[in-house]
């Protein structure tokens, strides 16, 4: 006999954030906001702009436009969502004074739902979260008619079709009735005027025929009671199971021979998997016990510091330029012993200058026993060069998360452009830019650390940068539409500084007002705006 449990099949689905937002909502926006451009005239500006956006930590931009990319997967979207309203803002910049509410608009369309994507990837909510998620979704679809013209369906654009053929033909009947009184100059004004007004009448009929009835759209409005219901959103990401289906059978369906008896085979490699995971738990957990009954036996001298603090540069991973480490192994350039090593290596002179002179105020500064350095000391240094470094930056909910800086100066990074990261360093107490919250975000050009010995024969070790700096617009605060705090280039007298590594608190992510190669580009740009949709942390510390 069975028993009635009592059940709501209504209440059985819950929001996935993978097909509801990652290859659902962010997809059709993409869509929308490509053929926005498209007909905007803006489209060859934004491919540009997206093709010059820096890497980050953990992202890797794509090497292809929008319209290159076939099939845009899950992971691909919801990486492309924390770039994307930056690319969107830096794209619509300037414009004509009849352009310009039309793309405040988009920015404010586009900036809405990716604020909403933002609040339903939160592991815990309040009344106020869910208040600015509400927000959010009542802006997207306050803004979001700027679109319609990109959302004509089939019998839209038959319609539209139809009748372009229909003022098509009166264009003709006109021209052929006028042909002996038109000179030439009157006929290509009478052209032009035909096909400005051919496509204003299309544009209003696919307007007229067109909604925003995508049943997704509704979905998201549902997103708000879910969470009051049963809480946040990312446990019912589809996302894992997906991994989980990929683990348990495509890997096995891989390692079989494909055949009519594939499920033995399936199970089989899976449990062999198991096996071979428990064994290694195992192992682990037996080499955990040897450690801690050696630590217990060790007699420790009195006044012994059980866990000394790690100093910044414990942090660092030194990858030394040499033919051992260079990456292409094509043109390795000599090892890099001395600081003399470093100048002589150095391509731009710029840079060679501001190395020298920065590091000789640095050591002045910091060393309290050195006075005076000669060059002579100064050039006969140890040192070596650093191509990433590990900071500790803080993470959403306060946790210790270590993000890998990399700087490669002018060398490639594993065989493709040379990459050299964006950075927040820490500025001067009683400085506080206004969201910045007392960071400013710096381009890295130089890693490296010198040894040198002072006057009581004692060694000091320093790990530097070189970087290019910058000076926050608006007082760092943020600007109204875009809702973004802008940097720009600094003075030429304090472009490049060198400072200790101990001051990088995280990475950046900065996206440019002129597009740049990756390949060549140096971050020299005017104008930059500080992406804040880069994670969840940066988001609640420059955002808010």
């Amino acid at each position: 006999m069975f028993r009635h449990i009592p059940c709501i099949v209504s209440d059985l689905p819950k929001p996935d954030l993978l097909h509801t937002m990652q290859i659902g909502m962010l997809d059709h926006l993409q869509k929308l906001i490509f053929h926005f451009m498209n007909t905007q005239e803006r489209l060859d500006k934004y491919n540009a702009i997206w093709l010059s956006v820096p890497a980050y930590h953990d992202l890797t931009p794509k090497d292809m436009s929008y319209e290159e990319v076939s099939q845009w997967n899950g992971k691909e979207m919801k990486e492309m969502s924390r770039y994307l309203r930056g690319v969107v803002t830096q794209s619509l910049r300037g414009g004509s004074p009849a352009q310009r509410p039309i793309f405040n608009h988009a920015i404010e369309c586009t900036r809405a739902l990716l604020e909403f994507y933002m609040y339903a990837r939160y592991k815990s909510h309040d009344d106020a979260t869910l208040s600015y998620m509400e927000d959010a979704l009542h802006r997207f679809h306050t803004f979001k008619d700027v679109f319609l013209l990109g959302r004509a369906g089939k019998k839209a654009k038959a319609k539209a079709n139809a009748l372009r053929t229909e003022l098509g033909k009166k264009r003709n009947v006109d021209e052929e009735t006028n042909a002996e009184t038109w000179t030439p100059s009157k006929k290509r004004h009478k052209m032009n005027a035909w096909r400005d007004y051919i496509r204003h009448e299309i544009d209003i009929s696919k307007e007229l025929d067109t909604d925003s009835n995508v049943p997704k759209i509704h979905l998201i409005s549902h997103s708000v009671e879910q969470i009051r219901r049963y809480e946040a959103l990312q446990q019912y990401a589809a996302d894992r199971h997906e991994q989980a289906h990929k683990t348990n059978l495509k890997d096995g369906w891989n390692a079989s021979n494909h055949n009519l008896n594939y499920l033995p085979q399936v199970l089989t490699f899976q449990r062999r998997i198991l096996y071979f995971e428990v064994r290694e738990l195992n192992l682990q957990a037996i080499a955990q016990r040897r450690e801690n009954s050696a630590a217990a036996c060790k007699v420790l001298p009195s006044g012994a510091d059980l866990a000394a603090p790690l100093s910044p540069q414990s942090y660092a991973k030194p990858e030394f330029m040499g033919p051992q480490n260079h990456r292409d192994g094509k043109h390795p350039d000599p090892m890099i012993k001395d600081f003399r090593a470093l100048l002589d290596n150095t391509q731009d002179a710029t840079h060679r200058v501001a190395i020298y002179s920065g590091t000789r105020e640095f050591i002045k500064h910091k060393s309290r026993n050195m006075t005076y350095i000669s060059d002579e000391q100064l050039h006969s240094m140890e040192l070596c060069i650093y191509h990433g470094i590990k900071v500790q930056a803080g993470g959403l909910d306060g946790e210790c998360i270590y993000q890998m800086c990399r700087c490669t100066e002018s060398q490639s990074w594993r065989g493709g452009n040379r990459r050299n990261d964006w950075v927040w360093v820490k500025q001067r107490p009683g400085r506080c830019y206004g969201a910045l919250n007392g960071r400013l975000p710096w381009h890295l050009q130089r890693v490296f650390k010198i040894k040198l010995q002072n006057e009581d024969a004692a060694f000091v070790v320093y790990l530097l940068a070189l970087a290019l700096t910058t000076i926050p617009e608006n007082s760092g605060n943020l600007y109204p539409v875009s809702i973004f705090a802008q940097v720009r280039k600094a003075p030429a007298a304090v472009a490049l500084q060198v400072f200790c590594v101990g001051n990088i608190v995280g990475c950046a992510y900065i996206i440019p007002e002129i597009a740049t190669s990756r390949k060549t580009g140096d971050g020299r740009n005017e104008r930059c705006i500080v992406n804040s949709h880069i994670d969840l942390a940066t988001w609640n510390d420059v955002s808010n």
